[in-house]
């Protein structure tokens, strides 16, 4: 059990979340998800030229001993007003070494030091249990509602 413990904390310590640069970009755009997974969120592209568009979207990368490994996004909701992990993704060759849960505590922590956000809200596609798993390990539970096909799962602080 220490050792399991132990590597978790290591991978903890390992991952950094943070806004990109641009030289950050090319990397963001060549990290992938599985191919059976490409169905459960926008691409990499797409979420990159949304947060052009839209001044209320952080993109983030995620790295691992420095070397990229994923993306994230979230915004302040304007319809809600509740913050929303819009883009959560761990690229195929870096999945199950816990970076994905290292970089959703990351976010989640990030944004519990915002004055205005009692909880962090996500929409999970239903078939994709992995993902949903993960979230309600973490604490996340389902609110009942579905958004665009996706479960909607919230963290309340």
């Amino acid at each position: 059990m220490k050792d399991i413990e132990q590597r978790a904390a290591e991978v903890r310590a390992a991952v950094t979340v943070r806004p990109p640069k641009r030289e950050d970009y090319r990397s963001i755009l060549s990290l992938r998800p599985h191919p059976h997974q490409a169905a459960y969120i926008a691409s990499n592209a797409e979420s990159l030229e949304e947060a052009e568009d839209n001044g209320a979207c952080v993109p983030l990368i995620i790295t691992a001993a420095g070397e990229p490994v994923g993306f994230a996004m979230y915004a302040r909701d304007e319809d809600d007003g509740n913050y929303w992990i819009y883009r959560l993704m761990i690229d195929a060759r870096f999945q199950g070494k816990g970076y994905g849960r290292a970089a959703l505590g990351q976010i989640v922590e990030q944004l519990s030091r915002l004055p205005d956000c009692p909880c962090v809200v996500l929409g999970v596609h239903p078939e994709n249990e992995r993902a949903r798993r993960i979230y309600e390990s973490f604490g996340f539970r389902c609110t009942g509602a579905v958004i665009g096909g996706e479960v909607v799962m919230e963290y309340r602080f």
